[in-house]
């Protein structure tokens, strides 16, 4: 655990409803999920840009680029950066994954 400085004023109102730990600890995790919720909705919202540019979901334009030849081919004609695109689409999915298992995680307790 670790600790955290926290006004005075709080603690005392904290304390005046019940446990002033359980209050912390309520709003912090109140205040995690918040804050993740948000990330999760931006990095979504960046990844269906991603989708809509490619028309296809990231899952399937992974599969197309490491087993289609044909597919890469027209995508140097159409799309001369996909491999900047497919590499930031990657992290994205990446993130976004990450960010769900630290709500996942949070979410248990």
């Amino acid at each position: 655990m670790t600790a955290i400085a926290l006004d005075t004023k709080y603690v005392s109102v904290l304390e005046s409803l019940g446990s002033a730990e359980d209050g912390l600890a309520e709003a912090v995790r109140r205040y995690a999920t918040e804050r993740i919720g948000e990330k999760i909705a931006q990095l979504h919202r960046e990844i269906l840009q991603m989708q809509a540019a490619y028309g296809i979901p990231y899952e399937m334009f992974y599969a197309r680029v490491t087993t289609d030849d044909a597919y890469v081919e027209s995508l140097r004609e159409t799309h001369p950066l996909w491999e900047r695109d497919f590499n930031t689409w990657e992290f994205l999915v990446e993130e976004q994954s990450t960010w769900l298992g630290r709500l996942e995680d949070i979410s248990m307790d």
